[in-house]
């Protein structure tokens, strides 16, 4: 199973079953039925269970529009906290290699190893409000 729903083969102005909806979508008819008890609409008074392709399309991208959390520039996604936090007394790594950016600190809040991509770019930016710690690894062949 993936980790997302996939959305590039569901039809708009097509109806499907629940076990259809799941393999389009690659989820479990399990999961398609959790979706209808949490918003999901379906055809009423259809026997099976109808989802229009366009209401299944729409829920989907509402949900991940949901889960979607935006951080400052300073700020990291803490999987343990589950919110956006800063590092910890304003500490942070900084590794690039070759194109690839990566800033790599401690959550304030329960010390949780947090990190994201960056552009080299944004590093100035940065700078100004944590204290880096700049590695350059060169790629070789």
């Amino acid at each position: 199973m993936p980790k997302q729903a996939r959305l590039n083969g569901i039809k708009a102005f097509r109806t499907y079953t629940i076990q259809e909806a799941a393999e389009i979508t690659g989820v479990s008819p399990r999961t398609i039925r959790n979706w209808i008890a949490n918003g999901l609409l379906v055809m009423d008074g259809e026997r099976p269970v109808l989802i229009r392709g366009d209401d299944l399309r729409k829920f989907i991208k509402n949900q991940r529009a949901e889960r979607k959390c935006e951080t400052a520039p300073d700020e990291f996604y803490c999987v343990s906290c589950r919110k956006p936090r800063k590092a910890a007394e304003r500490f942070a790594d900084c590794t690039i290699i070759g194109a690839r950016v990566k800033l790599t600190a401690f959550c304030e809040v329960c010390e949780t190893v947090i990190s994201k991509p960056i552009t080299e770019a944004s590093i100035p930016e940065i700078r100004r409000t944590l204290t880096l710690t700049i590695k350059r690894h060169e790629t070789t062949l």
